[in-house]
């Protein structure tokens, strides 16, 4: 249902968002669409799905100059709804806001934030 919304949510602004000067879409998927965890199934395999939607629409907008599609990579971040999963031993959320906001700037799309940065030197 989360993801569902998303898309829907996504769909319903893109129009207002295509007549904008300069607009960009954020999406927060995670560390885990590099590979799943035994504990988490469904959550990875929604973050998974959203970080394919994400590339799809990348590539739908590819054209639209002004409508940029970034999406965000964090490892767990130390937060109240990481609490019961051990998000205490998380990156603090400001590191999460301060990567997005270089990636901004710079208009880097995909956003590695902490221990995701592994994989994208990978690639």
């Amino acid at each position: 249902m989360q993801f569902f919304a998303v898309i829907h949510f996504t769909e319903l602004l893109l129009p207002f968002l295509a007549q904008k000067t300069e607009a960009a879409v954020v999406n927060i998927s995670s560390i885990a669409v590099f590979g799943s965890h035994k504990l988490l199934p469904t959550y990875c395999a929604k973050k998974a799905a959203l970080h394919s939607y994400t590339v799809a629409l990348r590539s739908t907008y590819e054209g639209v100059k002004n409508v940029q599609i970034f999406e965000v990579y964090p490892p767990i971040v130390n937060t109240e709804f990481s609490a019961e999963i051990g998000g205490e031993n998380g990156i603090p959320p400001s590191e999460v806001a301060d990567e997005l906001f270089w990636a901004l700037e710079k208009n880097q799309l995909e956003v590695p934030v902490g221990d995701s940065k592994a994989f994208f030197e990978l690639k």
